[in-house]
């Protein structure tokens, strides 16, 4: 930290580095965010003009300021292990995106070396940051639904790369994308996050026909938890009007809905619980966009909360979650269910210390 005390942070990435990380982490008071960079200097520089940045680089530059105390990368993941280990060994605090890697190897790798530092390290999950969200978890904490059975997520649209025919990692499963990897990595951690360990899954993926990728437009995984609570996950990003996100979870004594079928990722979403006493379904709360700008990413309320936990990690010594371990966990399962689709869509046991 500077003599003045203010945290100081290098954003990596110009598109959602600057749209949705320099804002979240700007609402901070603890933290400056002094740097941006881009995959050139040149954009690099049109970022920090727009973003009212004080300088701009490439990442190496970044890693390599001495008075940057922490690094936030917004970056696909075929490049995000090197930034990452590369901040940490220069001993700078690294908050990431999800999925950690195109792969499993440098997940591992990216975890190993962020916590043989003992440096704060956080991953960009966002669902359970949402109001919405945490109430759900309050519905099942607390055993209002009984005995959980099962557990239906669909989470199906049409995404902006798949609609305009754009190429980029998004769509290539050999970096990171595809729409197991990019709606898989968040699923996964928030599935676990609700409901405790997976044991076992199983999985199949396609790409719709006419579309040139490698990245799979398509995943259907079967689900068993530790618990033996049972269910499935069927992703899609080429859903022309599809249903948005929807997550049902059903015990012997209720139900509930969390849902969002707008096109926004984050203001959309409602919970619906319902009993045998009530015999229906009842709206409990709804997504207000808790301290939002009109004008801002509506994904930058939920980051300012992370943003602030890993903060207080760099100020106070004190490991907050989700770290790189829980990124790693993510990245576990999405390895399984990529091996499982590649088998024919065997099952693949998943326990924690699988």
């Amino acid at each position: 930290m500077t003599s003045a005390g203010a945290i100081q942070v290098g954003v990596v990435g110009a598109g959602f580095g600057g749209y949705g990380l320099t804002p979240a982490f700007r609402r901070d008071p603890r933290c400056r965010v002094v740097a941006i960079a881009a995959s050139t200097r040149t954009s690099a520089e049109v970022a920090a003009a727009k973003w009212d940045v004080p300088r701009a680089g490439t990442w190496q530059d970044l890693v390599g300021a001495k008075d940057i105390d922490a690094i936030a990368i917004a970056a696909p993941p075929a490049v995000q292990p090197e930034i990452a280990m590369a901040a940490i060994a220069e001993g700078k605090a690294v908050f990431a995106e999800k999925p950690l890697a195109p792969g499993l190897a440098d997940a591992i790798a990216m975890t190993t070396s962020a916590e043989a530092s003992g440096l704060a390290n956080m991953v960009d999950f966002i669902f359970p940051e949402l109001a919405t969200w945490r109430d759900a978890k309050a519905v099942l904490d607390t055993g209002q639904l009984g005995q959980i059975s099962h557990v239906f997520l669909d989470w199906r649209m049409e995404s902006y790369d798949i609609r305009n025919g754009i190429k980029r990692w998004k769509t290539a499963g050999e970096e990171g994308g595809g729409v197991l990897q990019f709606f898989g990595s968040h699923s996964f951690y928030y599935l676990e996050w609700l409901l405790g360990p997976i044991a076992n899954l199983s999985a199949s993926t396609s790409i719709a026909p006419g579309l040139s990728l490698t990245g799979d437009t398509l995943a259907i995984v079967a689900i068993t938890f530790e618990s033996g609570v049972t269910g499935s996950m069927t992703l899609s990003t080429s859903a022309f009007l599809g249903n948005g996100h929807r997550l049902e979870i059903y015990g012997d004594a209720g139900s509930m809905v969390l849902e969002n079928p707008d096109v926004d990722p984050v203001a959309g979403f409602q919970l619906q619980t319902g009993t045998r006493e009530r015999g229906q379904l009842e709206l409990i709360s709804v997504e207000g966009g808790e301290g939002k700008n009109p004008s801002e990413d509506s994904r930058v309320a939920p980051v300012a909360r992370l943003a602030g936990r890993f903060l207080d990690w760099i100020a106070e010594g004190e490991v907050s979650t989700p770290s790189f371990r829980h990124g790693l966990r993510a990245q576990k399962l999405l390895a399984a269910a990529l091996s499982s689709a590649a088998n024919g869509g065997g099952g693949i046991k998943t326990h924690q210390n699988s």
